[in-house]
């Protein structure tokens, strides 16, 4: 398992983003406020339209934002990895959550409390466009995602959602979350990874998709290299 943004497959809380601006004493402070809670490959952490209770934080594992289209299809709209937040605005605002989050593997997490988030945010007004700006950059991916579930074909977003998924040259994923994760049926899905393994792109084993060529890879997603 490679690092992510930076960080490794495990973080501490000081590494996380958000925390990782607090200064020494509100950091301690947070420290006595977050629990931290363990969850098995594919829990629900909570449903959209849920009331947002908490903020959430990854120390070690994954977690997929998904919704639920209007014509019953699961649609996974980011990924979550160690040292990123999630649930953060609509906590913040004492609404419910807009989508679901499931963890794709083991998970280790931590939750604030919105009275703790809202007391940190209070202390500092600075905090809550901090957690703007997290958002936002999050929102321009999620934005490069939706463009091309309109406009790449199947098999490039497949591609895409496999490369985002790997770690090590390998991906934990099913054939559904891959579908789910590029727009498409469980169907396309399998079709596509049938020829990708016929043709030694990939290796495919239960749960786990191994990368034997990870040029063509790029190049099935419409990428020029593995490095951009």
């Amino acid at each position: 398992m490679t690092a992510t943004n930076g960080l490794g497959p495990e973080v501490s809380l000081a590494q996380v983003e958000f925390f990782r601006s607090l200064p020494p004493e509100r950091l301690e402070q947070v420290r006595l406020q977050v629990r931290e809670r363990a969850y098995p490959r594919r829990k629900v952490l909570f449903r959209e339209g849920q009331p947002a209770e908490f903020l959430w934080a990854v120390r070690k594992g994954e977690v997929r934002i998904v919704k639920t289209t209007g014509d019953g299809r699961v649609m996974t709209l980011e990924t979550i990895h160690p040292g990123e937040i999630f649930g953060a605005v609509a906590a913040l605002e004492g609404s419910t959550y807009p989508a679901s989050a499931e963890t794709t593997v083991d998970t280790s997490v931590w939750r604030l409390s919105r009275v703790g988030l809202l007391g940190l945010v209070r202390a500092d007004p600075n905090l809550s466009r901090e957690i703007i700006a997290l958002i936002a950059r999050r929102l321009r991916g999620a934005h490069s995602r939706l463009r091309s579930v309109a406009y790449d074909p199947a098999e490039a977003r497949l591609a895409q959602a496999l490369l985002r998924a790997v770690r090590d040259g390998e991906a934990h994923v099913t054939r559904r979350e891959l579908a789910e994760a590029a727009g498409t049926t469980v169907e396309t899905a399998i079709r596509v990874m049938r020829r990708l393994e016929k043709e030694g792109v990939v290796h495919g084993d239960v749960n786990q998709i191994r990368i034997l060529d990870e040029a063509e890879l790029h190049r099935v997603a419409g990428e020029d290299d593995g490095e951009g």
